[in-house]
């Protein structure tokens, strides 16, 4: 299994997507589903790749990846998916632990702190071939705002699925107010960073046809048409919104939040943009205890999301994967992402604030809290979780833990197996072996964990949601042979830890109101002096104690119509 990304600068003349769409052709970003109500169809879709290779695959509505679709803290999210696949000629449900029934699927709403029972996020629901299913998902009131993603999960077809482009992006959007108004007016930009390995997806489609052919099926019956020997004709790329290197322009000098997702089934990626103003807000849909922390590159295992604030001078610049100068990493792809070319409008480069949002409860700095209950995760060799496999038809659990309990945790084999949790987020007690220039460091927090270093030690806050807690390994054809654990969580439903706000008295249940985000540093803030006088930067207040929740929201707004105007006078 382990293996190297092939480097993709040699590659000059690229098709992705469709054939008008090449190499360094324009960013463009997902179409975004704002309703609160999405129809995901999944279906045949033939990509185009490297040097005018294609491959035949399976993905969200005719489409390369799926849109971005928008929820709110407290608001209903329903997501219809509609199996169009032409089932299986020959069924290979026996195979529990193997790669099987491969056109029966299922979405995951990776990192929601959701309820993990049907019609929510069931990762055993069933959605057959010809099939539809809803899902309806009540987002608490206090979920933290942040960058999630969905993607298929049916154990045993979940890799040559997600394996395959099927994967989106899920925002829980930002109230009015939450954030600094210097950082909720910036614009953003949607980064959906897939790795296809085509090799690798024809040997898992193999699997599926031996275990196809072990079952009693024929050649005609077990032929995989999306993955075989004769889907496609391969290649081992990173694609960025279904896009090859695209070239994304920028307005010099300004800020911009840029929300990544990194779907991958085999490798992690480190993006760095060097000669530009780096900056990292959030981790896995979570801000930092102390947002935002300079850093000079990232480290993205599968299932791994980032929210960067970037600033470029003028000229044009690479956002890449490139991992630290001489060092050795298994699981690794570097190669250039995006081309951005930033242009010069008379901004300057302003400073940010440093500040602290107003934290649910359930996200409350754990290493002030003592836990009361401890587990131990040893990773690996494939397909092992602490020497046992997953046992389907029991549905037996690793363990039982209460609602409300802190769990101390230790974590081995991370830097051989991306470590997943579903529902609950868990946060580093400790700093890693290797911080990654400081992007890892005690205090954050994660749904999935993968590292240079091969252990961690954290803590999770098992909150409101019973059920079945699912657990696994994110190179998901480890999962789909079985690399999965599941806990019992039992308890009353919407039992939260009850000492929560002796850690932090500002926290919120998802009865109560936020506050104010904390200015820690004031920073300088935009303004414009006058047509054709270019932009002034200057300091924002430090706190704002005065200020009412509707006041803010004000604030919000007019620092929003102010950026449109600038954008506006300047291209005058």
């Amino acid at each position: 299994m382990g293996h190297l990304c092939l480097l993709l600068k040699v590659l000059l003349l690229i098709t992705v997507v469709a054939s008008n769409n090449e190499h360094g052709a324009p960013f463009v970003e997902p179409p975004a589903e704002t309703s609160g109500s999405a129809t995901i169809r999944f279906s045949e879709y033939l990509l185009h790749g490297p040097n005018g290779k294609s491959q035949l695959t399976r993905s969200f509505n005719s489409m390369f990846g799926g849109p971005s679709i928008h929820t709110s803290p407290g608001g209903t999210l329903r997501i219809t998916v509609v199996n169009e696949l032409a089932a299986e000629k020959f069924s290979t449900r026996g195979h529990v632990n193997g790669i099987r029934l491969i056109d029966t699927t299922n979405v995951h709403t990776h990192g929601l702190h959701v309820s993990p029972r049907a019609p929510g996020d069931d990762m055993f629901t069933e959605i057959d071939a010809g099939a539809s299913h809803e899902y309806i998902f009540d987002i608490p009131k206090d979920h933290m705002p942040g960058t999630h993603w969905y993607h298929p999960h049916f154990h045993g077809s979940t890799a040559l699925h997600t394996g395959g482009g099927a994967a989106g992006m899920l925002i829980v959007d930002d109230p009015p107010g939450y954030l600094p108004p210097e950082i909720e007016s910036l614009k953003e930009i949607h980064m959906v960073i897939v790795h296809v390995n085509s090799q690798l997806m024809k040997v898992y489609s193999g699997m599926y046809e031996a275990n196809c052919f072990t079952s009693g099926g024929s050649d005609t019956d077990c032929k995989d048409r999306y993955w075989g020997t004769q889907s496609g004709d391969g290649f081992n790329v990173l694609l960025v919104n279904g896009q090859y290197q695209p070239k994304l322009e920028i307005t010099a000098n300004r800020w911009h939040r840029v929300r990544m997702l990194f779907s991958s089934i085999d490798v992690a990626i480190s993006p760095m943009l060097a000669g530009c103003q780096t900056k990292l807000l959030a981790k896995d849909g979570i801000y930092l205890h102390q947002a935002p922390r300079d850093v000079t590159r990232g480290f993205m295992g599968p299932g791994n999301r980032a929210d960067w604030l970037i600033s470029c001078p003028p000229g044009t610049w690479q956002l890449e994967s490139k991992k630290k100068e001489g060092q050795a990493l298994k699981f690794h792809c570097e190669a250039p992402l995006v081309t951005i070319v930033a242009v010069d409008r008379n901004d300057v480069a302003c400073e940010l604030p440093t500040f602290s949002v107003a934290r649910p409860c359930y996200v409350v700095d754990l290493r002030q809290a003592v836990p009361t209950n401890s587990l131990n995760w040893v990773l690996g060799p494939t397909p092992f979780i602490n020497g046992n496999v997953f046992s389907a038809g029991e549905h037996e659990h690793a363990a039982e833990i209460s609602l409300g309990q802190v769990v101390d945790m230790e974590v081995s084999g991370v830097d051989e197996h991306p470590f997943h949790i579903h529902v609950n987020p868990f946060q580093l007690t400790e700093a890693l072996s290797d911080s990654y220039e400081g992007y890892f460091q005690a205090g954050d927090w994660h749904d999935t964990i993968f590292t240079p270093g091969a252990a961690m030690r954290g803590r999770l806050n098992v909150d409101a949601f019973a059920g079945e807690m699912v657990v696994h390994c994110h190179f998901l054809a480890h999962e789909d042979f079985g690399m999965m654990h599941l806990i019992n969580v039992v308890g009353q439903e919407g039992t939260h830890f009850a000492k929560a706000k002796e850690i932090d008295s500002t926290c919120y249940w998802d009865d109560e109101d936020f506050g104010e985000p904390k200015i820690l540093q004031p920073g300088l803030l935009a303004h414009q002096r006058g047509r054709g006088s270019g932009i002034v930067c200057e300091q924002v207040w430090a706190t704002r104690p005065s200020l009412s929740l509707a006041w803010s929201v004000h604030v919000h707004w007019l620092v929003r119509a102010f950026v449109s105007l600038t954008d506006f006078v300047v291209a005058l």
